[in-house]
């Protein structure tokens, strides 16, 4: 959150302007905007949860939108190259690149700025934490002071400009360099658990490949929220630390009368999707739990 927050600040969004964001994400896309006093407009996903960029192509773009944000969701790589060919179309505006859950998932070259979280439950992870890379060097040279109270290396109190206690512990910037030193066994355990999964799940739920073996995703054509919420508490009961999909940010209380993008996909796709864990994966006991509550149709 603070990643996108300072991404937005130091690339000098114009203030009360919009920000395209997934309709389909987690909901610290949406509250990053908000703190940095802008309005996001959601775009609808397609069926591999990706944000669908020829929603809002050259055709489709109001004056007032002056950035995007395009995630990668749960490893899968959002299509980059169109929404950078958009945002350059459109007075070179900037695009910000999350990254979270696709460690390892190079950034796009025209990407103005690229952010990670260092959550515990990530590829590469130190409990709490996150990074924001900058094409240009002027807007990491900035993003260095909005982290630190407007700290400059003078360290004189001058504070400006205004800026956040954004700055990481020494005890997390550890953790996260001894999760990096691992990450190489951390993927190769990952891909092995996600072969698993694949070999087991009926191939109507599969979903498309992973650029980045975060988590295991698998769609339920059908499935209503009720039956998604009692297939996802058995897992967990078992042990299966199970997650359902994101609500659509639309949905939030806050967000809804904000402009929207889209059918509405996002909406089916949070009933029918759950997520399912790759490190100390349980691929055998999952499916059959999920099989008995869920029967496949082949």
């Amino acid at each position: 959150t603070a990643a996108i927050h300072l991404a937005l600040e130091a690339l000098q969004v114009p203030q009360g302007s919009e920000v395209i964001v997934p309709d389909f994400s987690m909901i610290a896309c949406a509250r990053a905007v908000t703190l940095a006093g802008l309005e996001p407009v959601f775009v609808d996903c397609g069926d591999d949860l990706l944000m669908v960029p020829h929603l809002f192509d050259n055709n489709w773009l109001p004056t007032d939108v002056k950035a995007i944000m395009a995630v990668h969701i749960y490893g899968r790589q959002c299509d980059m190259e169109s929404v950078n060919l958009i945002a350059r179309y459109n007075d070179d505006m900037p695009v910000i690149e999350d990254l979270a859950e696709a460690h390892g998932v190079k950034p796009h070259q025209s990407t103005d700025a690229a952010c990670w979280s260092f959550y515990r439950n990530k590829i590469i992870a130190g409990e709490e934490g996150g990074a924001v890379a900058f094409k240009n060097p002027d807007h990491a040279a900035l993003a260095r002071q909005l982290r630190s109270l407007g700290f400059t290396d003078a360290h004189d109190f001058n504070h400006v400009p205004r800026g956040h206690n954004y700055r990481m512990s020494n005890v997390h910037a550890r953790l996260i360099i001894d999760s990096l030193g691992k990450v190489g066994v951390n993927l190769m355990k990952r891909r092995a658990a996600e072969a698993e999964y694949n070999a087991l799940c009926p191939t109507e739920w599969r979903m498309p490949p992973r650029d980045a073996p975060w988590v295991y995703d698998i769609k339920i054509p059908g499935m209503t929220a009720d039956r998604q919420t009692e297939l996802v508490r058995r897992l967990n009961d078992a042990g299966i630390a199970a997650r359902h999909a994101f609500k659509p940010l639309s949905s939030q209380p806050e967000y809804r009368e904000a402009r929207y993008v889209g059918t509405r996909r996002a909406y089916a796709l949070a009933r029918e999707v759950i997520y399912l864990p790759l490190m100390g994966a349980e691929p055998q006991k999952a499916f059959l739990i999920i099989l008995d509550t869920v029967p496949a149709s082949d």
